[in-house]
């Protein structure tokens, strides 16, 4: 909200002075016109000082008329100690380049030394002969109720603000209970994940653990044949044990017996660092983003819930990295795919696709489940909405999902035929979402017209 401003009435050439004395009278009409608007004029004469201060002037800081005085020492001498520096700022200004009108918004005390805001606002109309500014006109207006009224509005928007970052706290509470609740969901799957290479693995090692004492065994008798009295007995014992180690088949069996582990350790490491990256609390950082490794991350998750059921397509276009919160883009990423899943009741596909068109990211979910009737397409990102038996969700997952897609100035929208599947659709924005700081101003040191070196 910005006070309104008042005519430009400086054109010069004007009255010598704003009296009623002028040749015309135009002086006098000015100064009624401007007075009767509600604003009060003066007439500073920079060379000698004096200033001339209208009745307005004066009642409008609470003094009768010619009471204020009638030179710019008054005027600073009535200007608060802290606003005397943005004065000499705008003053300063207005005087190097007089085509930019001087307006300067400060506090001025009355006779009850009390402070009310004015706006002051004037115009440069002569110079001296050698450059510097001779004479300026100008207008005050009592902005005060402006002010109380901005100070209002800035301590609801900071009211606003406060509830505004307490709903985001909730929110990002919300989307953790509901990324715990869907990984509970899915823990015996993972579970199933995690014992599988776990169960090799075991078993690898129980075998690992027979050859390498046949091995050892083998090593022992070698050597007690080198040592012994009668080496060709225990050499020949020794070969006999050899052979029924089976050393061949321990060259070929033992490297795929380490690979195979090894493969299997990789497994639950992977299932372990994904499921700690969606538990994570905390992690709600900014930052540039690959899509397609939260996406096979999160296929990675929900392997066990979707490989009975579905083939997953992935039709992956370049993407660059997209500035995102991660972990929460990856629930959105979760809640879509394991819908899918769900969607589809024997055996389907999920079809993930990406691209940039223009400006923006797009991913593509789709399935060939059972389809959304148009009635509930409708109602599927209200809150607290399912089409799912008690204890099979929270009807949470499409509405935080669709509200983390509109925090990251995206769209997330649903197309389905019923019998036929359902698209999901994630838009993102490509660019950077990041404020730009505010400049600091200075201000001169001296309220006197600075030498522009000006001479026009």
């Amino acid at each position: 909200m910005a006070a309104s401003a008042p005519p430009r009435f400086f054109s010069p050439p004007l009255p010598s002075r704003w009296s009623a004395s002028g040749p015309d009278g135009s002086g006098a009409c000015w100064q009624l016109a401007l007075e009767c608007g509600g604003d009060g004029v003066w007439d500073w004469n920079i060379e000698d000082g004096k200033v001339f201060y209208g009745p307005r002037f004066n009642a409008l800081l609470g003094y009768d008329d010619g009471g204020f005085g009638d030179d710019s020492e008054a005027f600073v001498n009535h200007v608060h100690p802290d606003d005397i520096g943005r004065l000499r700022q705008h003053l300063s200004a207005h005087f190097a380049n007089e085509a930019a009108p001087f307006c300067c918004d400060l506090r001025m005390r009355d006779p009850d030394y009390e402070y009310r805001w004015m706006q002051v606002r004037g115009q440069l109309v002569e110079r001296s002969a050698d450059g510097q500014p001779a004479r300026i006109l100008g207008t005050v207006r009592d902005i005060s109720q402006w002010r109380q009224d901005e100070a209002v509005l800035k301590a609801q928007l900071a009211e606003t603000v406060h509830l505004n970052q307490q709903l985001e706290g909730a929110q990002v509470q919300l989307v953790q209970s509901e990324k715990l609740a869907a990984i509970g969901q899915l823990a015996a799957g993972v579970a199933h994940e995690l014992k599988t290479p776990i169960g090799f693995v075991s078993t690898n090692f129980g075998t690992l653990e027979r050859n390498v004492g046949d091995m050892l065994g083998l090593i022992a008798a070698y050597h007690a044949a080198a040592a012994s009295d009668d080496p060709a007995q225990a050499l020949a014992a020794a070969e006999a044990q050899y052979v029924a180690a089976d050393i061949d088949y321990l060259r070929e069996d033992l490297p795929a017996l380490f690979a195979e582990s090894r493969d299997g350790l990789d497994r639950v490491q992977r299932i372990v660092r994904d499921l700690k990256d969606f538990s994570r609390v905390g992690e709600q950082e900014w930052q540039f983003a690959d899509l397609h490794r939260g996406l096979d991350s999160t296929i990675n998750i929900l392997r066990y819930e979707i490989k009975h059921k579905a083939e997953v397509i992935r039709e992956y276009g370049e993407l660059p990295e997209v500035w995102c919160v991660p972990s929460m883009i990856n629930q959105v990423f979760l809640n879509l795919l394991a819908n899918a899943a769900q969607a589809i009741e024997h055996q389907g596909t999920i079809t993930v696709v990406t691209a940039v068109e223009g400006d923006k990211v797009l991913i593509r979910i789709t399935d060939t489940g059972s389809g959304i009737p148009p009635d509930i397409l409708n109602r599927i990102f209200a809150p607290f909405f399912t089409t799912k038996g008690a204890g099979k969700g929270t009807g949470l997952g499409l509405s935080l999902a669709q509200d983390i897609i509109r925090q990251h100035h995206g769209r997330l929208f649903a197309t389905s035929v019923p019998g036929q599947g359902s698209t999901f659709t994630i838009e993102l924005p490509l660019s950077e979402l990041q404020p730009s700081a505010p400049q600091p101003e200075s201000a001169p040191d001296t309220l006197k017209p600075a030498d522009t070196g000006n001479n026009t």
